[in-house]
């Protein structure tokens, strides 16, 4: 693998330069990435006569260390010196072509290098093979029982409610990210306004309602009715999206009356919709004379905001046919008509011809939302007379395919359900011991790992339950480890309630239990595969599993891992303490299937492991990289089941796409 570089110089043209140098020598290229497009790099003189030089200078050039090669989408240009003191009378530049290189870099990187302007749009900014998480919800708000009371306007004061939202930041800062109208004289107002907020899945987004009296027509502040303060996660994984909570009291201490309630809805409509039609022609108009047939094909148009016509798509032509049958057809509705299904566009049908300009045979103006309804769409000539029977063009089949996402599942019913299994074996060392990864000192590696990923599992959890075990100990009255007990000492029931329950839990077991081994996982996995199995609510399950080491049981564990691969759930391992975790490595099956003794492959890659010391014990990053690969191993699960997602109604024109259509959201 190769940078081919082309040389130019500012002071006229020269030859270009062709080196072939090997990535390996370049030691900013480190991980993987698949990248094609161009960078274009300043440096400072690059007026060497010496190919030689010019290679050599090139290769320990400053810029391509301290450059961020990050996601390129499309074709990206940086320009920037290669010395901290440069001319940019002088600047020339190198054109860098690379099909395929591998990187990790920081971000931090990226801001090293200015100025960007505009390019920044372009980047992804991700280290690693992760989904795209982000969503567009609208928030739709609802209050019910109000009371205002002023005793200026008693006993005529009426609620003019107005909601406006907050979203908490760090430092306990609160940014208002919208809010609604004022709605008159109604203590039960459904507000028309919607609040659109982002959304991402591995966060905890902290959101503030606060009602207020508008209207007043005072210099004095509104007047408080009450507030409400949830995570964005509780309101889109409560039932279809819905949650509805009391008013709490103001700061002020002022006592709250009513409800507020919040719906949560994905934004759609510009994420990879694709129309599918199967279209053919009847009695299309001749257009070649008496002794020939026309050459019909398609072309089809969207309408920009100037009325003018873009072209976004043509049919292939089918010769000598007055009543073809065209391939199908597939439009991005993004390209076709911006997402908006009730949007017009255009669909013209027109003659080849060899020796001539190409002949409209006629065209009709149509809409999504009509096309998927109406069999026959009638051609119409440019000048508008139907009478020249142009011909019709006859829909055969319609729909739109859409690749589902995570919120689709989760609103539709799909609850996300946990269970987690900690490591009690002897080399976390005694709990008393101010080495022990099991400190009692503070909250340790495995009480943080719990809080932060427990925390934004169980919002999708509607009983909010966790199912705790521990593996590697000797029970009390016992002389053998056992590889799978319940964390609260109740092998009948081994939920335990939200994550301070399995906080006490682990606590409580750390006083009761001999620390032991080996490492186990086989048994955890099994039992945790069995759960998932015969859960009779539409769920998927995650099994949170903490470890210090490698295990002594892994063709066990792989054969574990491949029969649960078609099951709905993921496991997600979490290294603590100072080993090198080989092993949980090979069992992260990111470039290819895992497969276990007898050959079986697993379905598809449910394992995701995190090396806790890659986070410097920061929770925020550990749950992004704990939970980033999770909405996709949900989506490929149904994907692999041909299951769509129960809120696409009967009437809705969606399909799922054909093959492996998670693959687009990874």
């Amino acid at each position: 693998q190769h940078f081919r570089v082309h040389y130019t110089s500012d002071s006229g043209t020269r030859p270009g330069l062709n080196l072939a140098t090997p990535v390996s020598s370049l030691q900013s290229i480190q991980s993987c990435y698949l990248l094609l497009g161009t960078f274009c790099v300043g440096i400072n003189d690059l007026r060497e006569p010496n190919q030689s030089h010019l290679q050599s200078k090139m290769m320990n050039m400053r810029a391509l260390s301290t450059l961020s090669l990050a996601t390129l989408l499309g074709s990206v240009q940086f320009v920037h010196a290669a010395h901290s003191t440069f001319d940019p009378s002088a600047l020339s530049t190198a054109r860098l072509s690379a099909s395929r290189f591998e990187h990790r870099r920081n971000q931090k990187y990226l801001s090293s290098i200015a100025p960007l302007g505009p390019l920044r749009s372009n980047l992804a900014l991700r280290g690693g093979s992760v989904p795209e998480l982000k969503s567009r919800v609208k928030l739709t708000i609802e209050c019910s029982g109000l009371e205002y009371s002023d005793w200026k306007t008693w006993p005529f004061s009426k609620a003019d409610p107005l909601v406006v939202v907050y979203l908490h930041g760090p430092n306990g800062s609160m940014t208002e990210v919208g809010r609604t109208e004022c709605v008159t004289d109604n203590p039960n107002p459904t507000f028309a306004t919607k609040v659109e907020v982002d959304y991402f899945f591995e966060t905890r987004q902290q959101l503030q309602f606060v009602v207020v009296q508008g209207g007043q027509g005072t210099a004095d502040p509104p007047a408080e009715l009450g507030r409400l303060q949830c995570t964005l996660s509780s309101i889109v994984g409560s039932r279809a999206g819905k949650l509805t909570r009391k008013l709490e009291a103001s700061p002020s201490g002022k006592k709250a009356k009513g409800r507020l309630t919040v719906l949560a809805e994905e934004v759609k409509g510009k994420r990879g919709d694709v129309l599918k039609l199967e279209l053919k022609g009847l009695d299309l108009r001749q257009m070649d004379g008496f002794f020939a047939k026309s050459d019909p094909y398609l072309l089809f148009f969207r309408k920009r905001p100037d009325k003018s016509l873009e072209q976004v798509h043509r049919t292939e032509t089918v010769t000598q046919n007055l009543n073809p049958t065209w391939k199908t057809v597939k439009v991005p509705l993004s390209d076709l008509c911006n997402g908006d299904l009730k949007a017009k566009w255009k669909v013209e049908c027109w003659d080849a011809d060899l020796l001539t300009a190409d002949d409209e045979i006629g065209g009709v103006e149509t809409t999504v939302e009509e096309i998927l309804t109406k069999p026959t769409l009638p051609l119409i000539d440019r000048e508008g007379r139907e009478s020249l029977k142009c011909g019709s063009l006859i829909v055969t089949s319609s729909a739109v395919e859409r690749v589902p996402s995570f919120l689709d599942y989760v609103v539709s019913g799909c609850e996300v359900t946990v269970s987690v299994a900690i490591d009690f074996t002897a080399s976390n060392q005694d709990a008393h011991l101010p080495t022990s990864l099991h400190s009692r000192t503070g909250p340790n590696q495995y009480a943080q790992a719990m809080q932060a990923v427990g925390e934004i599992l169980i919002e999708y959890d509607h009983d909010k339950k966790i199912a705790a075990f521990g593996y590697g100990a000797i029970l009390p009255g016992q002389t053998k480890a056992s590889h799978c007990f319940a964390l609260n000492g109740n092998p009948a029931d081994v939920d335990v309630d939200g994550i301070q329950g399995l906080l006490d839990s682990y606590a409580a077991c750390l006083k009761n239990v001999k620390l032991y081994g080996p490492t186990n996982f086989a048994e955890v996995i099994e039992h945790s595969t069995m759960m998932a199995r015969e859960q009779r609510k539409e769920h998927y399950h995650v099994l949170l599993i903490i470890t210090d080491g490698d295990i002594t049981d892994l063709q066990e564990t792989i054969k574990a891992i491949v029969k649960a691969s078609s099951e709905p759930m993921s496991i997600i391992i979490v290294g603590v303490g100072d080993e090198d975790f080989e092993m949980m490595e090979a069992l992260d099956a990111d470039k290819q299937a895992l497969v276990d003794e007898e050959g079986t492959a697993a379905k598809r890659d449910i394992v995701q492991f995190v090396d806790f010391r890659s986070v410097k014990n920061d929770a925020k990053q550990l749950t992004y990289k704990v939970l980033g690969e999770l909405p996709y191993q949900l989506l490929a699960y149904y994907c692999s089941k041909g299951q769509a997602p129960h809120c696409w109604k009967a009437s809705d024109p969606y399909v799922l796409p054909p093959g492996n259509w998670a693959a687009a959201k990874h």
